[in-house]
């Protein structure tokens, strides 16, 4: 991108994100943060962080933020349309959809066609659209409430999107990435972890930042230590993508499960075995890029409340 159309691209999303409610914009300031947090947090096996490109020779840390920067004001129109929202909250979907669609654009426009971030704006932009719905209603966007009205929101996604296409027996040649997927091995990737309220966040991600910065790890390890947590229990559709699902299975949930058991980032023992992930998986190919995604996913779901009473007042 030349800098004058990046000049022009900022300038459009500035004047559209000042067309946003002041409260859709703290929303979508808390999920441009949760981005940019996921893509500084270092080391992040065969991920980008800030030292390294991990497994990806098309990007780097500056390509994650310009993309994270591109795709904000998206959040927060998200958040606006779950504010004003009226009927079935399941309506919510098609909307975010359509916003989604906007933000990948503006995302193939700051990283010059390279896919950064398509996996965390549907997730991301969820989350954006229930806590919209959550405090248009007076209520708290707690992980509970914000995952339930998620949950709402994508209900029947799987059997609609996904279920469908083996009994019409699609061909694999036009499908995404996610369907095709799903066609081979049955795992239902970012659709599937909506649906059922992100219950790798719930029960592995947030549960990890939460004790590790309760026990005095800096922010980053606390999130070091999270995204492991998410990489052993994930079914990563990114990882089989790029790599198969044996390697999913055999290589990235084992070794994460190892670096967790010998401490992770609380011990010396368990940091030297997440360095060694780093270095493995780089050097292998594997980027286990929809655990990054629940990183964000994760950190969203942490620092929203913490903004929540000036939605209120």
């Amino acid at each position: 991108m030349s800098k004058e159309s990046a000049k022009l691209s900022w300038q459009g999303a500035k004047t559209y994100y000042e067309q946003i409610s002041p409260e859709a914009q703290r929303i979508g300031e808390v999920l441009l943060l949760a981005l940019i947090l996921e893509a500084s947090c270092t080391p992040a096996p065969g991920l980008v962080d800030m030292t390294s490109s991990g497994a990806h020779d098309d990007m780097d840390y500056l390509t994650l933020v310009r993309s994270a920067i591109a795709i904000g004001p998206s959040f927060a129109a998200m958040a606006e349309v779950g504010m004003g929202h009226t009927g079935p909250v399941h309506g919510l979907l098609d909307k975010v959809r359509s916003i989604g669609v906007q933000a990948e654009a503006r995302m193939y426009e700051a990283t010059g066609g390279v896919n950064t971030h398509k996996g965390a704006i549907f997730s991301l932009g969820l989350i954006a659209a229930s806590t919209g719905y959550i405090i248009a209603g007076g209520g708290v966007p707690d992980r509970f409430q914000t995952t339930r009205t998620v949950q709402a929101i994508t209900c029947g996604i799987v059997e609609r999107d996904l279920l469908g296409l083996r009994r019409v027996k699609a061909d694999p040649r036009h499908l995404s990435n996610g369907e095709r997927i799903y066609m081979m091995h049955g795992l239902t990737g970012a659709r599937g972890e909506a649906e059922a309220g992100f219950p790798t966040v719930f029960h592995h991600g947030l549960p990890a930042l939460e004790k590790t910065l309760k026990c005095g790890l800096s922010l980053n390890d606390a999130m070091v230590h999270s995204l492991i947590s998410i990489m052993a229990n994930l079914d990563d559709t990114c990882v089989v993508h790029r790599s198969s699902v044996e390697t999913l299975e055999d290589v990235v949930k084992p070794r994460a499960r190892l670096a967790l058991s010998q401490g992770g980032m609380l011990t010396e023992d368990g940091r030297c075995s997440i360095l060694l992930m780093d270095k493995e998986f780089t050097s292998l190919g594997i980027s286990p890029g929809g655990s990054g995604d629940l990183l964000a996913v994760t950190l969203a779901l942490y620092f929203l409340p913490y903004v929540a009473p000036s939605f209120l007042t």
